[in-house]
Parts: structure tokens; C-alpha cells; sequence
């Protein structure tokens, strides 16, 4: 599933996403909330990868177009987005709802702010805030259960169809699990369900701030943007779709300038970027830190 020949042919799909999302921005009356945008279009590509489904949340006035809905999603009630009964538009309206609350500021989780300063009393705190109506905690319990339940339908529909492919994740691990080539006491229902899920999630939280970092640092330097325009403009004409290859060998500044904001803001920010034992890259030597015992 992850062989890098897979995940080439998998840029036309990429492709097809981007070229979808990219209409958005022709609204010159309208501003455009590129964090809403990267998440729909983040979400597009990693569901049809995990789950073999395209959701549609990056086309042009898409019937998710926006997040306004939200609170109406969480409340229970219809969003507005594809069929009210439908399993997997009433899923994903949840999980888009799910990841744009994961906040670190005040109007966040208290108990997942509270884990920041003092770890060990975040779980204590979120089961009693999660029984507290109104709070932000309770109003995650409630989505994260209707996620469960919604994604538990998407996995019992998937079983029961009988020419699925093998070319998206949830795909495989039904085909896995009934060739026998898996035991179905690991590969149960919940455990497809969870990791399923954890891809989608992963996936499309993590590309979706990575893409907004990038757009945010670039647009704060004229001089990166200029130079990076310059090169993907280089490539050829604009309806040039690019290969795996041309991405590897064809753009270093771009690859560059990710990088740089994935340094710059870390997806994950309590990985820690202190050396634990004395190393040495491209000539440079990075000493030992000693952490102090307290600091763990």
C-alpha cells in the first residue's frame, strides 16, 4: 500500500484533487479561509486513499463549502451536506467538525490545554468536563461518538459489497481479513474502524497545517515567493501535470521551502529537536544535550 510505486500513481488522483480545490480561489468579492480549504482538500485526498470514497469537500461550491455549519453538525441535526441519511456525508461532517475544534487556545478543549502544562491531570479533567453540557470537552465526547458509530456503518457497508477493490486502505484490510491471511480476531470490526480512521485523521490534519504554514510563511517573504514561482512557472505549461519523478528531481527550491516550514512549525510540537547522543551532519557536529531529570 505504501510502496513508493503505489503512492506515484496516486499523483493523477492528487492532481485531479488540487485542480478541484484550486477553482475555489477564483472569488475575488469573497475572502478565502485557506485553513478551511486545505482541510477539505487534505481530507479529500487521504479518503479516497483510506477509504475509496471521494467526498467532494474540495469542489467548487461543494455542498461543505463552508464550516458555518458546524455547531448545527454537532448539535445533530442536518448540515446541509449530501443526503441526511447518508452514512458517509453525515461521517465526514463529523470528522470535519472533530478536527477543527482540536484547538490550543481558550476557546479549545480545557482539559487538552490543561495536558500541556501538567500532564497527569488532563485525563482526570476530561472525564469530568466531558459530563458537563456545554463545555468543550462534552461537545467533543458527543462527535467523537457519533464518529464511532458513523464509521462502524461505512465498515459494515464495505463488507457486505463483493467486488471491492484492493486500491484503498479500508479495501485492503477487508481482503486481508477474509482471505485468512490475517486473523479475524485482530482484524475485528472496531480494530478496521479505528485504523481506518486514524489514517484519515492523521493524514488530512497534518497535510492540511502543513500546507497552511507554507502558505503562511511564504506570503510574510516576497523574495521566497518570487523564486518559487519562478521555478514551479519553469516547469512547463500550467495543464502539465507533474510525475513522482518531476516532484523528486524537478522542484529542490519547493522542497526547500516545505521543509523549511515543517522545521519552522512542527506538526507535532512536543517532539522534542535536542540531540541525545553527539552527532555529525553534512560536516556539522550537534553536541549532546544533557536534559535535566526534572524535565521529563
Amino acid at each position: 500500500m505504501y510502496q513508493p510505486s503505489h503512492l506515484a500513481s496516486l499523483v493523477p488522483t492528487m492532481q485531479s484533487f488540487i485542480e478541484s480545490a484550486t477553482q475555489n480561489l477564483d472569488t475575488p468579492n469573497e475572502d478565502i479561509i485557506f485553513s478551511n480549504l486545505s482541510l477539505r482538500l487534505a481530507t479529500d485526498l487521504i479518503g479516497d486513499a483510506a477509504f475509496g470514497v471521494n467526498f467532494g469537500l474540495s469542489k467548487p461550491h461543494s455542498v461543505c463549502e463552508s464550516m458555518k455549519s458546524a455547531n448545527n453538525v454537532n448539535g445533530g441535526g442536518g448540515s446541509g451536506c449530501g443526503s441526511g441519511g447518508d452514512e458517509v456525508s453525515d461521517f465526514i461532517n463529523q470528522h470535519i467538525y472533530s478536527t477543527t475544534q482540536l484547538k490550543m487556545d481558550l476557546s479549545g478543549s480545557f482539559s487538552i490545554i490543561l495536558g500541556l502544562l501538567a500532564p497527569i491531570l488532563q485525563e482526570p479533567f476530561r472525564q469530568i468536563l466531558k459530563r458537563i453540557p456545554g463545555t468543550m470537552d462534552w461537545k467533543i465526547e458527543r462527535t467523537n461518538r457519533k464518529l464511532s458509530g458513523r464509521l462502524d456503518e461505512i465498515v459494515k457497508k464495505r463488507m457486505e459489497e463483493k467486488n471491492r477493490t484492493s486500491k484503498n486502505f479500508l479495501s485492503l484490510i477487508l481482503n486481508a481479513r477474509e482471505s485468512r491471511t490475517v486473523s479475524e480476531n485482530v482484524f475485528s470490526p472496531d480494530y478496521i474502524s479505528a485504523v481506518t480512521y486514524e489514517h484519515l485523521l492523521a493524514g488530512s490534519a497534518t497535510t492540511s497545517f502543513t500546507l497552511l504554514s507554507i502558505v503562511y510563511l511564504v506570503a510574510g517573504h516576497p523574495d521566497v515567493e518570487k523564486k518559487l514561482l519562478y521555478e514551479i512557472d519553469g516547469f512547463g505549461p500550467h495543464d502539465l501535470t507533474p510525475t513522482a519523478q518531476d516532484l523528486h528531481q524537478s522542484f529542490p527550491y519547493l522542497d526547500q521551502v516545505i521543509k523549511e516550514a515543517m522545521r519552522f512549525y512542527t506538526v507535532s510540537p512536543l517532539v522534542a529537536r535536542e540531540t541525545s547522543n553527539e552527532v555529525e551532519i553534512g560536516g556539522y557536529l550537534l553536541p549532546k544535550v544533557e536534559v535535566p531529570l526534572e524535565a521529563w
